[in-house]
């Protein structure tokens, strides 16, 4: 959904109609936080949905301590993947990597406190995971809000991100479809005909 972002925000950053890219990363922002909010049921109950679909019940237990951890992560996801693109579409990608490879080695380290020697298990190692990528939001928010670079793109909160929310979400879903089709359905294509064509390779063999 949110390479849309990078689409329409690459469009406006060409034309020059900066103001309103940042209230395009809000429309997207407000998208994700609807579609977070309809994944917590998922991650809430992915216990039965494990066990429905043939898992054991360690593994559903463990998946599902695991997985209510990670819930606040879907909240981080739905603000920080429209705030990368607002970014990207503007060229601005050297303090997305240093920001990255700061929270990337930060979180190593409470990783190993909170599951190594605070031995908090699965849950611990959600619940880090989700501090770390809100830990990345934040630092995003802090650049777009203070940085001379996006001056002209961010002029804060606009109650016009509400508007035209239906277009755009058809354009994220189209987008979604897309990239879907791109990357997993090819893949899935790709491993069938190497399966079908082992088949009848041993098939021909032995006759």
């Amino acid at each position: 959904m949110a390479s849309a972002v990078q689409t329409v925000c690459g469009q406006a950053y060409g034309a020059k109609k900066y103001s309103s890219m940042g209230i395009i990363c809000q429309r997207a922002i407000i998208l994700h936080l609807g579609a977070a909010f309809l994944l917590t049921f998922l991650y809430w109950f992915s216990g039965p949905v494990l066990r429905a679909i043939g898992q054991t019940e360690s593994i559903a237990e463990q998946g599902e301590i695991f997985a209510r951890g990670l819930i606040p992560q879907l909240y981080a996801f739905a603000f920080s993947c429209p705030m990368q693109r607002f970014l990207q579409a503007q060229n601005i990608v050297n303090p997305l990597a240093y920001m990255s490879v700061a929270v990337f080695l930060l979180h190593i380290l409470l990783t190993w406190i909170v599951v190594y020697v605070l031995q908090y298990g699965l849950l611990g190692a959600a619940l880090t995971l989700s501090f770390s990528w809100w830990l990345f939001v934040i630092l995003n928010g802090l650049y777009i809000i203070l940085s001379p670079s996006c001056k002209e793109t961010w002029t804060g909160l606009s109650a016009s991100a509400f508007t035209g929310i239906w277009p755009y979400f058809k354009l994220t879903v189209s987008s979604a479809v897309m990239l879907w089709y791109k990357k997993d359905l090819q893949h899935y294509m790709f491993s069938y005909q190497v399966l079908h064509s082992d088949y009848y390779l041993i098939f021909y063999t032995l006759n």
